[in-house]
């Protein structure tokens, strides 16, 4: 397993983080450093074995916790249990690695700070197409607008869901009886985040970045009324086979 140089995981004890890393292991992409941080927390499980057949992309198992992970694939790791970005003792961890590229996958809503941003550039993969669907739980919206889902991967900067996109992908609606928010929204982005990185190991470099163009107006946490409609059309669909 080839080490990417100066790429530094950065993540919260989350099922996102877990499918990461998990996917990362599964493609044999080894950042050079991970940094563990925030209270080992029970991640929501998700039934998984009769839906990964139908899934073209690696689906990660959430039942295994992100440390027990890295453990497994013998990753070296830190780990910090101050939940803030901004701790003393997280970014002591950052600087003694001095990383290029930070990889982050916070906790929801969490925002990352200017001192982080002025370390290294920050990629982040958001869940929906960009600049179109900026804000939270925009795959939903794309459910029902679109009839399918998407991912983009940013570069951070101090405002929300506007840095320079370097990738995007669409993905056809979740399989029915799919869990969306825990399973199929953080699988998807872990596909997008281990084809950014297949292309930094074999390039030494990121794909091209591109301003974001006419922003949208971002979206809000979705309506509960319009949650379930979308996962109505969810468990209508056939989905991916």
């Amino acid at each position: 397993m080839s080490m990417l140089d100066g790429v530094v995981l950065l993540c919260a004890q989350t099922a996102r983080s877990a499918a990461y890393v998990q996917a990362l292991i599964h493609a044999n992409l080894r950042p050079q450093g991970v940094i563990l941080y925030g209270e080992r927390a029970n991640i929501p499980s998700s039934p998984r074995d009769l839906l990964v057949r139908r899934l073209p992309w690696f689906c990660p198992d959430l039942s295994i916790q992100v440390e027990d992970s890295l453990k497994a694939a013998d990753w070296p790791f830190v780990t910090v249990q101050e939940r803030a970005l901004d701790s003393e003792a997280l970014l002591s961890c950052l600087g003694l690695i001095s990383p290029s590229l930070i990889v982050f996958s916070g906790y929801g809503g969490q925002l990352v700070p200017d001192v982080v941003l002025n370390m290294a550039r920050v990629l982040h993969i958001h869940s929906g197409l960009l600049p179109r669907y900026r804000g939270s739980t925009t795959i939903y919206h794309e459910i029902l607008e679109h009839n399918g889902c998407a991912a983009s991967a940013i570069l951070l900067t101090p405002t929300i869901d506007t840095g320079p996109l370097i990738a995007s992908q669409e993905y056809p609606m979740p399989p029915s009886g799919m869990d969306v928010d825990y399973l199929y929204d953080n699988l998807i982005r872990a596909d997008l985040l281990t084809a950014v990185l297949s292309h930094y190991q074999a390039t030494g470099k990121l794909p091209s970045s591109q301003p974001q163009k006419e922003l949208m107006p971002a979206y809000f946490v979705i309506h509960p009324v319009l949650k379930h409609l979308a996962l109505q059309k969810v468990d209508s669909h056939r989905g991916a086979s």
